[in-house]
């Protein structure tokens, strides 16, 4: 009966349990935008975005972790900044400038859903937003001009798949720092 009793509590608790959403990242270092601490609305839950390559220089694959959540984003061609691949946990993201050359504003799309994501302002990358009245996930940094250190706010629904918001989260970061 004890059993029983225990089995059911933890099942409840499972199926009220809210997914992890990141909270913030901040640079490892102070003097390369490489390397990020990953926060979550678990104090005790952190993960990680890193350079696959970190040794080769090599800017076009990404690893993102934190909870259960994992993801590798891609640059798809090599010669186009443009277009990114973001896989997660068995979701996959395209990511497409929506003009060529133009890295503030995104559509994405994961095959049920398709968002626009931008920055703010097209001169200034600290603060990006989904393109509608209401965004419900946006991200700015801590600090205006110093992008080492960003916040973000996530009131989406659990219809949004993680695969996107890691795709959000990356693009604002990876098109509003420097190459060092």
């Amino acid at each position: 009966m004890k059993t029983m009793l225990m089995a059911f509590m933890l099942l409840f608790v499972s199926a009220f349990s809210v997914a992890q959403q990141v909270t913030g990242l901040v640079t490892k270092f102070s003097d390369t935008f490489r390397d990020w601490e990953v926060y979550t609305t678990d104090p005790d839950i952190r993960g990680e975005l890193r350079m696959r390559w970190y040794m080769q220089n090599d800017w076009t694959v990404w690893d993102m972790s934190y909870g259960d959540i994992n993801a590798t984003i891609e640059q798809k061609w090599e010669e186009d900044p443009g277009f990114w691949v973001i896989r997660c946990n068995g979701k996959t993201v395209n990511a497409k400038t929506i003009w060529r050359g133009d890295f503030s504003r995104w559509k994405l799309s994961d095959g049920d859903q398709q968002i626009n994501w931008r920055a703010k302002y097209s001169n200034q990358k600290d603060e990006w937003e989904l393109d509608t009245r209401d965004p419900k996930f946006f991200m700015f940094t801590q600090w205006r001009g110093d992008p080492r250190e960003w916040v973000v706010v996530d009131d989406l629904g659990e219809d949004t798949s993680d695969a996107m918001k890691v795709a959000m989260i990356f693009l604002a970061i990876h098109f509003s720092t420097p190459r060092i």
